[in-house]
């Protein structure tokens, strides 16, 4: 009978945090749609085509963070209708476009993005994305480089590039690359895997691996992949 009540003791906390973490994200989801149609009922006042741009922007912006991409496409293509010299509109729909598979159009809106904003360190990052979707690697490589001479703390770059450099046979580059992501934020957790993967594949640096799969796991103990993780581990004996 103890053991029944444990269980369902159990069962009941277990239910009760997922209820509270899905009414957390449905009231969260709740904020975000009104703040949405704030700006939309905004769009019927706006008077100038200026207005109805940066309205369309803000709009897209907040559904770049959602994630919801097809009206993040319909929202950047309406703001860029209405100003097409808006650098930010432009980006925003490259990044879309990596996001819906559409590559060579993403480049289109992303080599216009950094026509209208030479320094904007994240469409040289999202176009390093998108050359590596289209495996244009050396071409990836460059992009992820020029983000990172513009932006010297953008840890995504520095990550990505280490995984290309990783991929490319790079073996030097790749540590390096990864190391200084550590340096910036000790806590970047995706990078210490990704430095584990460089040891154990490539570098055959076991202990190093095994050290930075559990950094990672420290740090991310609740990821999907931790039992596959665990499993490197036991294999090279940590």
């Amino acid at each position: 009978i103890f053991t029944v009540f444990l269980l369902f003791t159990n069962c009941f906390k277990k239910s009760t945090e997922q209820l509270a973490q899905e009414q957390f994200k449905l009231s969260e989801n709740a904020s975000v749609n009104s703040e949405i149609k704030k700006l939309q009922d905004a769009l019927k006042s706006a008077q100038t085509d200026v207005e109805k741009a940066d309205i369309h922007t803000k709009i897209a912006v907040i559904q770049n963070e959602k994630g919801d991409i097809s009206s993040l496409i319909k929202s950047a293509t309406e703001a860029i209708k209405y100003q097409p010299n808006q650098y930010m509109s432009h980006y925003l729909l490259g990044k879309s476009y990596i996001a819906a598979g559409r590559y060579n159009d993403a480049v289109d809106a992303l080599n216009m993005a950094i026509s209208l904003k030479k320094d904007f360190a994240p469409a040289y990052f999202e176009m390093g994305n998108a050359q590596y979707k289209k495996y244009s690697y050396p071409s990836a490589k460059e992009y992820y480089k020029k983000a990172i001479s513009y932006d010297k703390n953008m840890l995504d770059a520095y990550n990505n590039l280490g995984v290309l450099l990783t991929m490319t046979g790079d073996m030097k580059g790749a540590e390096k690359s990864l190391k200084t992501c550590i340096s910036i934020n000790p806590d970047y957790a995706t990078a210490y895997k990704n430095l584990g993967i460089l040891y154990d594949t490539k570098m055959k640096k076991n202990s190093d691996a095994v050290e930075n799969y559990k950094k990672y796991l420290s740090l991310r103990p609740d990821c999907p992949e931790r039992g596959l993780v665990k499993l490197w581990i036991s294999v090279l004996g940590g």
